[in-house]
């Protein structure tokens, strides 16, 4: 495979520094590396350009939302080089940051597939709140729901106006902490998601045929698979923003990763919120790199 490996530095999004030195701990411990192996191909375009500015600057733009500024410039910025890479043939492979950067993946996307396209995104959280519902105004919480065109204006028109995924192609996997609004969110909007508990009861095997299922009824020919590490169990991930127990285990992460690669559909990854600044004796580090050379693996057969 392809790939254009695209740093995003960003901590904005979830105000809680450290994850924007994800990238580059990732790239020190192999990143690159690990790709090759697997007999990918990877363009190592570096890290997106991201405004540093102090906390003094986290309302000047907007009275609830952080450092909104900041975020929509870094997002505008990611939104291109993901487009740029798939009219040049190449997977852009994002690596966070938090996920506020969805924002901008999947804005690129869109600006580069000229047909409706599926967003599977496998974490904790649905990030679908909006200004209203956000309890905390952190933009990491947003991205899936101003994607889909929901709340402000200023998140919804990044980079181009408009929609930029139809929420009945969004699927959620390994939910199990959700804000208020955005239960009323995924039911008006008829979002389907998987919830953690459902993984536990059903099993992973039978959650992953659902998803197939539903993903060929569908009919689209490109995925967005975004992956928060935050999907894991905290035990597995102490070294991200906001871990949440009950999670995936790692074999179970790597039976859902390796299915949806296994579509050949997937066109753009992102992969977030790796915060090395806050893990306990690298266990993140570990799972992270695991977790990356699932990836490595499955891509690197689609050769």
């Amino acid at each position: 495979m392809k790939i254009e490996l695209i740093g995003f530095p960003m901590f904005y999004g979830c105000d809680r520094p450290g994850v924007e030195q994800g990238p580059d701990k990732l790239r020190a411990h192999g990143l690159v590396e690990i790709f090759e192996k697997n007999l990918n191909h990877v363009n190592d375009r570096g890290n997106i350009e991201v405004e540093q500015v102090g906390t003094e600057m986290k309302y000047a733009t907007h009275p609830s939302m952080k450092y909104l500024k900041q975020v929509v410039a870094g997002n505008e910025h990611l939104a291109k080089a993901v487009e740029n890479a798939l009219r040049n043939g190449r997977l852009p492979f994002t690596v966070g940051g938090d996920h506020s950067l969805g924002l901008g993946s999947l804005a690129g996307v869109h600006g580069a597939t000229e047909e409706d396209f599926a967003v599977i995104w496998i974490d904790a959280h649905a990030d679908l709140n909006v200004t209203e519902t956000s309890p905390s105004g952190n933009i990491h919480g947003m991205p899936l729901g101003a994607s889909a065109g929901l709340g402000d204006e200023i998140l919804t028109a990044l980079y181009e106006k408009g929609q930029k995924v139809k929420p009945e192609n969004i699927y959620i996997l390994g939910l199990r902490s959700v804000d208020e609004g955005e239960e009323v969110i995924i039911r008006e909007q008829g979002i389907k998601i998987w919830r953690m508990t459902d993984i536990k009861e059903k099993g992973m095997a039978a959650v992953i045929q659902e998803l197939l299922s539903a993903l060929k009824e569908s009919q689209v020919q490109h995925v967005h698979l975004s992956y928060d590490i935050d999907s894991l169990d905290k035990t597995l991930v102490p070294g991200t923003g906001t871990p949440v127990e009950d999670g995936l285990g790692i074999e179970e992460s790597q039976d859902l990763i390796r299915a949806i690669l296994g579509t050949k559909l997937v066109g753009s990854i992102d992969f977030v919120e790796f915060n090395p600044v806050i893990d306990r004796e690298n266990r993140t580090l570990n799972s992270c790199l695991t977790m990356l050379e699932t990836f490595a693996q499955e891509l690197g057969k689609q050769n």
